[in-house]
């Protein structure tokens, strides 16, 4: 019988330990923070669980990868160039 709760501890662990993989079901997360709660023998207060508490998705990339990438190796071949650094290797920026 000890085994069920320590099976649902470390399913909770899992869940409160990666709240961007359980962005759409806030109640999880919730329910997952309640269980360690009570683990520890501590209270739990719903309300003060607030929304900063999760993870919040992140913005859509402003331009294409292809752009993002060709800037930031001009960028790196113009360091490499003020710094007379010297590529090694022919994938080298």
């Amino acid at each position: 019988m000890q085994d069920q709760p320590t099976n649902m501890l470390r399913h909770a662990q899992q869940i409160a330990g990666s709240p961007e993989d359980h962005l759409d079901t806030p109640h999880l997360f919730t329910t997952a923070w309640a269980t360690m709660k009570a683990a520890r023998g501590q209270a739990f207060d719903p309300a003060r669980l607030q929304a900063a508490h999760l993870v919040e998705r992140p913005a859509p990339t402003p331009e294409p990868t292809e752009q993002v990438l060709a800037r930031t190796g001009q960028k790196v071949r113009r360091y490499m160039a003020e710094q007379n650094i010297t590529p090694r290797g022919t994938h080298a920026a």
